[in-house]
């Protein structure tokens, strides 16, 4: 007999595991090698990795960010999101470089519940269908908060699934800034567009981009200050310094 809790985890973590096995056989090898190479000589961030393959580089990229000491780690996902189109397989790596801030956006979206997804897997999937279209529609666009942009894209993205699920089940009362964000005129936003936005209309003031980032990443995304740094590669000190600051300014 399988527990229920047991047969959840697993349902959630096949497509993850699939994603792992998958990446083993495309990460390694010549095609891989030969991608490294061609992406080194357009990205000099990317060259001073040292990285054999983008089997390698991705290793690296796990290890280092969220790290304060490596502060290279958010730079070379910018590298790599700007000159992805050089080879089909670096946006592959992209996504499997981005997948444990994937596994909080699935665990900060409760992994679907409440809504048309049958399961956690299923939901996953669906997020990861959505991730590689955002790798792709951004592909060439050069992102100073890559990593953090593109977390939140898709976050935003999903959450839209489920407020639309819902919203054809029955007519809550929502936030006026829920109900934008799930509008088509809003569709294509990440959740910091559609705070800037929100801020803009409703107060009229302007706020810095990564003040606001933190700020939303933090009180409204719900990522904690360690999950973050981790993404940004930022200290815990500087963003909660930028989170007070945005706090001051919206207060004052």
């Amino acid at each position: 007999m399988v527990f229920p809790t047991i047969r959840r985890m697993h349902e959630r973590l096949q497509p993850i595991d699939q994603l792992t096995i998958d990446w083993r056989a495309v990460g390694r090898g010549a095609e891989s090698e030969l991608a490294i190479r061609v992406l080194s000589a357009h990205e000099p961030l990317i060259d001073a990795t040292k990285s054999r393959d983008l089997h390698d580089l991705v290793g690296k990229l796990r290890l280092a960010i969220g790290d304060d000491r490596a502060l290279w780690a958010p730079a070379v996902v910018q590298a790599m999101l700007r000159s992805a189109s050089v080879h089909p397989l670096i946006p592959r790596s992209i996504l499997q470089a981005i997948l444990p801030g994937l596994v909080t956006v699935a665990r900060r979206l409760s992994w679907g519940s409440g809504g048309e997804w049958v399961d956690g897997g299923a939901f996953f999937s669906d997020l990861i269908t959505t991730t590689w279209e955002v790798i792709i529609e951004w592909s060439g666009q050069d992102r100073p908060y890559a990593l953090l942009d593109l977390l939140s894209a898709i976050r935003c993205r999903m959450r839209r699934q489920i407020v639309g699920g819902r919203m054809t089940k029955e007519r809550p009362s929502t936030p006026d800034v829920e109900q934008r964000a799930t509008s088509s005129s809003w569709t294509g936003l990440t959740d910091l567009d559609v705070l800037a936005r929100a801020i803009q209309e409703f107060s009229g003031t302007e706020l810095d981009p990564t003040d606001a980032a933190v700020l939303y990443g933090h009180r409204v995304l719900g990522f904690s200050m360690t999950e973050l740094a981790r993404m940004t590669g930022r200290s815990k000190r500087f963003l909660s310094d930028r989170r007070r600051r945005a706090e001051e300014f919206l207060c004052a």
